[in-house]
């Protein structure tokens, strides 16, 4: 059911707070402030993360938040270990590793049909554990790249992605 998939998907689900250095205009210190926010999901239990490159774009830091059950959040340090801007997709590695996360499983789009169920799991306006459902509208789809590239054979779906869910 569409419940089960949540709750099976939803401890991969991370929330990506990009950060930019300024300074603090009272001590002068350089300080780290939030410039983004997005989603991500864990990779693997080294502390993989993967997110969309435009979400950590210009950054000079990273923030990972994981909501657990009883609305607690914990946040972890993260650093950039790769980045491909025309694919529009960034690793974060966390090196303590993300306690109460799960590695996403990972499926294949092998088969998949227009009309096939859609789900998008993530942290719009900043908001944690959130689900949209939708249909798969196309296959073979062309979006650009943050780098101005062309992304092809795209999946593209009518279920509602809002700011926060890249």
């Amino acid at each position: 059911t569409v419940e089960n998939l949540f709750d099976a998907a939803t401890p991969a689900v991370v929330q990506i707070t990009a950060l930019v250095e300024r300074t603090d205009r009272f001590t002068l210190n350089p300080i780290e402030v939030p410039a983004g926010t997005g989603s991500g999901f864990v990779w693997d239990k080294q502390g993989h993360v993967v997110t969309n490159y435009h979400v950590i774009r210009g950054a000079q830091g990273a923030q990972v938040g994981l909501t657990a059950r009883d609305g607690t959040t914990t946040k972890y340090a993260a650093e950039l270990v790769g980045y491909n801007p025309d694919k529009d997709v960034a690793v974060l590695k966390v090196d303590t590793g993300i306690k109460g996360a799960t590695p996403i499983q990972i499926g294949s789009s092998k088969g998949l049909r227009v009309g096939a169920t859609t789900l998008a799991i993530g942290n719009p306006f900043g908001l944690d554990h959130t689900l949209t459902v939708g249909v798969v509208s196309g296959l073979g789809r062309e979006v650009q790249s943050p780098s101005g590239r062309p992304i092809t054979n795209v999946i593209q779906t009518d279920a509602a992605i809002n700011p926060g869910n890249s």
